[in-house]
């Protein structure tokens, strides 16, 4: 795919419904990545809140609002996919923010490794709760916590639009709510993954959020894609027990040394069967950290 002549080098794809509240500081902490040469794509996805409103009263004019009936986020992903115009795609949730020089440090990375097809970073919560998350750095490590889950934080990544469009690969709906991991599971075969080591992304943490309001259904997806990608690139699937024991263990009935203990004892065999799964270094760097999280939160 050859960019026509004026389409931007970036284009920033912001799916948004009903995120009225929060969306004036997402687009606002686009304009300050600095880069002129981009457009702000926003499919507004059925919104029956104030969202039309601020897109309305948004002064840039670099942004560009595709209205559509409601369809999910998948439905307006994929939509942003066909709407979009950059050399390159960067995504972001309506409802949170880049951090400063996220897009800059992306773009210089891309440049001198042409080989890079996916680029995320790390990612810091702010709202209702506060941490940083790491996220795997070569495309070895990548490819290693896969086998676990996403080895992007998905509204943090850039992606080389012209390989995207080549490969075919678009967000799944059968994979809703995991919709991310599952493509850069797809990803994964047609180039390089990796991750800046930087807070790129600021997750907003709220009562509203995807993650919230579809859990279960979240972890059963995520489960089910995990299964699936073990068996396309020649691994033993983790037993599905297992993975959950580990992603998503459940927290202490007490708090104290005796019941951190049982919490390390109750995930001594999934992380034990897990390893033989899955046994690499980042396998074992995020085995051990979900190892840790679980005691530690029996000490609090």
């Amino acid at each position: 795919m050859i960019p026509s002549a004026g389409d931007p080098l970036v284009t920033v794809l912001i799916p948004a419904y009903n995120a009225g509240p929060y969306l004036r500081d997402t687009l606002v902490s686009v304009q300050r990545q600095g880069i002129d040469d981009l457009e702000i794509l926003v499919i507004d996805d059925g919104s029956t809140d104030e969202t039309g409103r601020v897109l309305a009263g948004f002064d840039d004019r670099r942004l560009r609002v595709v209205r559509q009936s409601n369809l999910g986020l998948v439905g307006a992903l994929n939509r942003g996919l066909d709407e979009a115009r950059g050399s390159f795609l960067a995504r972001l949730d309506a409802d949170d923010e880049m951090h400063v020089g996220r897009l800059v440090a992306q773009l210089t990375a891309m440049e001198r490794d042409p080989e890079l097809l996916v680029l995320g970073t790390d990612y810091e919560a702010y709202g209702d709760a506060s941490f940083r998350v790491r996220m795997p750095r070569s495309d070895r490590a990548c490819r290693q916590r896969l086998v676990f889950g996403s080895c992007h934080c998905g509204a943090s990544v850039l992606i080389r639009r012209d390989r995207l469009v080549a490969s075919g690969v678009r967000f799944d709906p059968s994979y809703a709510h995991a919709e991310d991991y599952r493509m850069w599971c797809e990803l994964s075969e047609y180039g390089r993954l990796g991750n800046l080591p930087m807070i790129g992304y600021r997750y907003r943490i709220h009562a509203g959020q995807v993650s919230v309001l579809f859990v279960d259904e979240q972890r059963a997806t995520h489960v089910r894609i995990a299964a699936e990608h073990a068996l396309r690139t020649g691994r033993r699937p983790i037993a599905e027990a297992d993975l959950r024991a580990l992603l998503w263990p459940e927290p202490p009935a007490r708090v104290g040394p005796v019941a951190a203990g049982r919490s390390l004892i109750s995930l001594t065999g999934p992380l034990l069967r897990a390893g033989r799964a899955a046994l690499s270094v980042e396998g074992l760097r995020f085995l051990g950290r979900k190892a840790y999280e679980a005691t530690a939160g029996a000490l609090r």
